[in-house]
């Protein structure tokens, strides 16, 4: 039994994403994150450009090279899905707290513009077909990066 009760713990940890329709209508379906890239169901994610207006610099991370998806490639502040029944802007702000450990309030969060990426990579194997809302945090000056927390990959 001990096995079922490990599975379940997975189960329970993995990403399910609202299936959403070209036009970006909720369908009432919600799956696991693997299958909407294995799949290419439409669904949500959030990007999160932090600026610095003083020095006029973005900041940029660099993914992890274990990533599915764009591995080792310099990215946005921060980026994620978001996940089943949340709304855009609660998973901005849990995704900025997860990579970088930063908690900001909800008016710091401007929402700029969202666009639709359709694309295939990984040899057809990841189909990655997402609405993207992109919000920028803005600040007066660079937050130091020992106000960062980085997230552990495992």
């Amino acid at each position: 039994m001990a096995a079922a009760g490990a599975e379940d713990a997975v189960l329970k940890q993995e990403e399910y994403l609202d299936v959403l329709t070209k036009t970006r209508e909720k369908t009432g379906i919600s799956k696991p994150r693997g299958d909407v890239h294995r799949d290419g169901d439409y669904h949500g994610a959030v990007h999160v450009w932090i600026y610095s207006e003083s020095t006029h610099e973005l900041l940029l991370q660099q993914r992890a090279d274990c990533k599915d998806s764009w591995p080792g490639l310099w990215d946005i502040s921060s980026a994620g899905h978001i996940s089943a029944g949340d709304s855009s802007l609660f998973s901005a702000m849990r995704e900025l707290h997860e990579e970088l450990g930063i908690l900001l309030p909800k008016d710091a969060f401007e929402l700029i513009f969202v666009f639709l990426q359709e694309c295939v990579i990984n040899g057809g194997t990841f189909i990655n077909n997402e609405f993207n809302d992109v919000y920028v945090v803005t600040t007066l000056d660079p937050i130091p990066l020992e106000a960062f927390t980085l997230q552990e990959l495992s």
